[in-house]
């Protein structure tokens, strides 16, 4: 699959700072966009469903938005807390820091 952008928002937990950042893997290293790639695959994330959720009520958990889009789909899932599975812990990781990074070089 050939993804073009990558949107990611982190919003909620206890302070409410919200992280966003719209990637274009063009613009990024090829290391990071290899992982990036590599991990949305692994997932194939267009058949996620649309709502995970880590299963546990947690107060002023994070809620993480995240849409990919290529030529032929988008997709979005939006995830409550940390979902389980480690490929998911792992993508949002990543996405999250890669918005910071974005978010501190505007």
């Amino acid at each position: 699959m050939e993804f073009t952008q990558i949107k990611f928002e982190r919003s909620g937990g206890f302070a409410n700072i919200r992280i966003t950042a719209e990637l274009n893997l063009r613009d990024l290293s090829d290391e990071q966009a290899i992982a990036l790639k590599e991990l949305l695959d692994e997932l194939d994330f267009p058949k996620l469903p649309t709502k995970l959720t880590s299963g546990e009520t947690v107060p002023d958990e994070f809620i993480y938005t995240i849409t990919v889009e290529t030529e032929k789909w988008q997709h979005t899932i939006i995830a409550d807390g940390v979902p389980k599975d480690a490929k998911i812990q792992e993508l949002l990781e990543l996405l999250n820091r890669l918005a910071r990074k974005k978010m501190r070089n505007l």
